[in-house]
């Protein structure tokens, strides 16, 4: 009796020790999926900054979309006319050219200039003309930056300390447009002599004409933050690099330590990019909102601060739509190798002539990524290293494909399958 005993006692416990490293490797595929869909968020973002912020056609593109924006260019339109008017007395230079009589009329002319500015501005910066001084602006003084933040040289400094947008052109043409380029000329002549401060205040005296230091000019970086700036140049590549590399590592480890179940390991992983694109997508909208009603005090600024956030984060955006998409090939991949009767059914229409034509299979696939590439709907399309990374991943899923359906309808013969969906369709003609 007690041996019965014993044997009953032994029998669970036998039964329950293949089970435990199931268990420790489901936890383990668990934990893995999880610091791999938290760390593949935030190389997003460092992809994202680094594509955005440390690439000058990028930044180029972005700058001219800007520009291209209504709302920008109202908001920059209110910017360069005062840049104008601030630098130009034009009510002194005004009351000067008039009549003594009519002196008085130098406010209201000056009131219905800066009117004729505020419609004649939105129109020159949508012109071809002002939309390349934009554009060359924001190249140069983006390759300025870069070249500084990478170290820059013994030929290149920060120009009195700062990296800054250079406007001016802008700001000649727009005076050029208002009949006022003389007077602004004049100012720039006396400024740019030897005599510096001196200089600036005869010019002013002289011409009433005032022209700060830093006109028609945004500052990007100060040189008491470069040091700072450098540093988080180099952390932002390295995690650009690193984040991406190690986030894709943990997927691939957690689908191969799912023994026997690795169809859910893989569909878990789409899942897993699916929700970090759903959440980019979401933190792009908030953080919009948030960004936007927390800077912009003046309600009439909102619009172009919206539309400034929005083409800035097109990039941002590109890459969450493309997680989402590839999200949804790894589940629909891990869908086709299920046991439900639609993808058993293309399983077994597909199993001839993926038996009968090896080469044909990876020929196939070939070309429908060469297609996706032409197409080019993500970013990582339109890049050799990614492209050459979903080669591999094509031929590794044509090669699994192949092997499970020659395990499965090692048999079947060409127009088996549509056959047998017929005779067990259940609505078949009387």
């Amino acid at each position: 009796m007690s041996s019965v005993a014993a044997a009953d006692t032994a029998a669970p416990a036998t039964a329950a020790a293949p089970a435990t490293p199931a268990r420790r490797h489901r936890v383990i595929v668990g934990t893995l999926l999880a610091l791999a869909t938290l760390i593949g968020f935030w190389a997003c973002f460092a992809v994202w900054v680094n594509r955005q912020v440390l690439n000058t056609n990028n930044w180029t593109n972005t700058s001219s979309r800007l520009l291209a924006d209504p709302h920008v260019q109202e908001a920059l339109s209110v910017y360069l006319v005062n840049e104008l008017f601030t630098s130009a007395n034009v009510p002194a230079r005004l009351q000067t050219a008039l009549p003594t009589q009519l002196q008085g009329l130098a406010g209201p002319l000056s009131a219905g200039l800066r009117q004729v500015a505020d419609r004649a501005v939105p129109e020159l910066l949508a012109t071809s003309q002002v939309q390349a001084l934009w554009r060359r602006a924001n190249q140069g003084a983006h390759q300025t930056l870069l070249r500084i933040l990478n170290g820059g040289g013994k030929k290149l400094s920060t120009g009195g300390g700062e990296v800054a947008l250079n406007l001016h052109e802008l700001v000649t043409d727009l005076a050029a447009q208002l009949g006022l380029s003389n007077q602004l000329e004049g100012a720039r002549a006396k400024l740019a002599g030897g005599g510096g401060a001196a200089a600036r205040s005869t010019a002013e005296a002289k011409l009433g004409l005032k022209l700060p230091a830093n006109g028609g000019r945004i500052v990007i970086m100060r040189s008491n933050q470069l040091r700072t700036a450098q540093d988080i140049v180099k952390a932002i590549k390295g995690l650009a690099l690193v984040l991406p590399l190690l986030a894709l590592a943990m997927f691939a480890v957690a689908v191969r330590l799912a023994q026997g179940w690795r169809r859910l390991a893989l569909r878990s992983t789409g899942w897993c990019f699916f929700g970090v694109g759903v959440a980019l997508l979401l933190v792009r909208r908030v953080g919009g909102e948030a960004v936007v009603n927390g800077l912009v005090k003046n309600p009439s600024f909102k619009p172009a601060a919206q539309s400034s956030w929005s083409i800035g984060t097109s990039l941002l955006y590109d890459i969450a739509i493309a997680m989402v998409l590839y999200g949804l090939v790894l589940v629909c991949a891990a869908w086709l190798a299920g046991p439900t009767r639609p993808a058993r059914f293309l399983r077994m229409a597909a199993a001839p002539w993926l038996r009968t034509h090896p080469s044909g299979s990876y020929v196939v696939a070939g070309l429908l990524l060469l297609l996706i590439v032409f197409w080019g709907p993500t970013p990582a399309t339109r890049q050799l290293l990614p492209v050459l990374g979903f080669a591999a991943l094509a031929a590794l899923g044509v090669a699994v494909l192949r092997r499970q359906t020659a395990a499965e309808f090692a048999d079947v013969q060409p127009g088996q399958a549509l056959a047998q969906l017929r005779t067990s369709w259940p609505f078949k003609r009387g």
